[in-house]
C-alpha cells in the first residue's frame, strides 16, 4: 500500500464529509449557520470524489467502496456530537 494514497484518501474523505456536514442547515458547528447556498455541496463532493478515486487505486472496487462508506459513516456519526459539544462550550464562554 502506498502511504501517500492512504493519507490522501483518508484526509480528503474526512474533509469532504465535514464540508458536507457544514453545508447542512441543521449543523451546529458554525454559529453563523450553514454555508452560502451557491457553494454548499461542491467542495465536499469534490473531496469525496478524490477520496474514492484514491481508494480505488489502492483496493478492489468493492473493498474501496466499503471502506469509503465506512469512513463517511464514522465522520457523519461523530460530527453532530462534536457540534453539540462545541455549541455548549460556545454558550459557556459567552455567559
Amino acid at each position: 500500500m502506498n502511504p501517500v494514497l492512504v493519507a490522501l484518501a483518508a484526509g480528503t474523505g474526512i474533509a469532504g464529509a465535514a464540508l458536507l456536514y457544514l453545508a447542512s442547515p441543521q449543523q451546529a458547528w458554525r454559529a453563523a449557520g450553514p454555508w452560502p447556498a451557491r457553494a454548499r455541496g461542491w467542495p465536499g463532493g469534490l473531496c469525496l470524489l478524490i477520496s474514492l478515486l484514491a481508494l480505488l487505486q489502492l483496493l478492489s472496487a468493492l473493498a474501496a467502496t466499503f471502506t469509503w462508506l465506512t469512513l463517511l459513516m464514522l465522520v457523519w456519526s461523530l460530527m453532530p456530537f462534536l457540534g453539540a459539544w462545541r455549541a455548549r462550550n460556545r454558550k459557556r464562554t459567552t455567559r
